[in-house]
């Protein structure tokens, strides 16, 4: 048997629950069915779940609908504020939530909280690599964003020895001179 699109299984479980008029527990119940049946990835925004209903001149109650959150929200929230990184402490310190949140995640197999991890590293990377070239910013600022670039990228290769080798690094006699032994503490 050929498995429905996610539009027909909206439709699908309206029939299904014999719902009538749809508000924000409908909308709940169809996500918690979708996610069910296609895994985190399944989810739809509420708008997306009405837009669909009112295709089909199913009675939707739009108030309550568009007061919910998007299933998505909850992650966006969770990383905000992580991916610029002014200074080597903030960095260590973005770097740190976004690997527990990434630890949390995989343990829980959540595919789109682990996405949303590394997308967040990924920009936190392009970020610094974007400030390391650019001479708004003195020197001194661009090799600390240098050095923020490279924890990030050694973070995506490698997130389970990450945490050592910073720790190493920052013993090194380079990282000593440019930065000082208590620079990670500093902001500059």
């Amino acid at each position: 048997m050929k498995r429905l699109t996610r539009n027909e299984m909206v439709l699908e479980i309206y029939d299904q629950e014999a719902m009538g008029e749809v508000t924000a527990r409908e909308i709940a119940l169809i996500n918690r069915r979708l996610v069910e049946e296609y895994g985190e990835g399944g989810a739809m925004t509420p708008a997306e779940i009405a837009r669909i209903l009112v295709d089909e001149d199913l009675p939707v109650k739009f108030d309550e609908i568009f007061r919910m959150a998007a299933p998505n929200d909850k992650y966006e929230s969770a990383f905000e504020g992580l991916s610029v990184n002014r200074a080597l402490d903030q960095a260590e310190r973005s770097i740190r939530r976004i690997d527990e949140l990434f630890g949390q995640f995989s343990i829980r197999n959540d595919k789109t909280g682990i996405r949303y991890a590394r997308q967040t590293a990924l920009r936190a990377r392009d970020n610094a690599a974007a400030l390391s070239t650019s001479r708004s910013i003195d020197e001194k600022e661009r090799q600390v964003q240098q050095e923020i670039e490279q924890w990030f990228r050694i973070w995506l290769q490698s997130p389970e020895i990450f945490f050592t080798w910073l720790e190493t690094r920052k013993l090194t006699a380079e990282y000593k001179q440019k930065f000082g032994s208590s620079q990670a503490g500093r902001d500059i």
